[in-house]
């Protein structure tokens, strides 16, 4: 069974892992290409400054990275990539959530990035911000093929435990999923199977 790359406990490279683990989705990389396409990144990062120190610091939401990213790595790994969502666009969850169901329907060759803010409380601000990667709707349950190792980490997504705007955070509903964030990804051969 193919497993995700994980991300180590101290970085801030979850989008990066994001990205590598939808390569290895789509393409079967494995760690010496997903090595090789981590330090391109960071090299890349390193010669903007402002961007490494962002990306560092967490003061980023880490899209123009993944956007980049993407860009970058469709040369040798051939992808379709679309952003079902623009920034500022009103989406309920019942929408977004039926868009991604709609696209890991086919199955293999497919997979969503997305970003998502977890509260602990309503009332509290998000206490972490993460990149992750969907693979699959098991019925009612969005399944992440995710780089966290924590033991708290998020691994799968309900149906109804998300909002996608922080204003209408509540109990039971602690997780927001930025609809912009949203890359669907498929092998471009693949894309017909839809």
């Amino acid at each position: 069974m193919l497993k995700p790359f994980f991300q180590g406990k101290l970085d801030t490279f979850c989008a990066i892992y994001a990205v590598l683990n939808a390569l290895r989705l789509t393409h079967g990389i494995q760690t010496l290409k997903a090595r090789d396409i981590l330090n391109e990144t960071l090299l890349s990062l390193a010669e903007k400054p402002g961007a490494l120190r962002a990306v560092l610091e967490q003061d980023t939401d880490y899209t123009q990275l993944v956007d980049d990213m993407l860009r970058s790595c469709r040369p040798r790994y051939p992808l379709l990539v679309e952003q079902p969502f623009a920034e500022g666009q009103n989406v309920p969850p019942g929408v977004l959530w039926e868009a991604c169901r709609d696209w890991l329907a086919p199955g293999g060759g497919r997979c969503i990035l997305f970003r998502f803010l977890r509260h602990l409380t309503p009332e509290t601000p998000p206490m972490n911000r993460h990149w992750t990667c969907a693979d699959r709707v098991d019925d009612a349950v969005l399944q992440l093929f995710d780089c966290s190792r924590e033991e708290e980490a998020v691994l799968h997504i309900e149906r109804d435990s998300f909002t996608t705007r922080s204003a209408d955070v509540r109990q039971g509903r602690l997780l927001v999923i930025p609809p912009h964030s949203l890359r669907f990804l498929a092998l471009p051969w693949r894309v017909h199977a839809f």
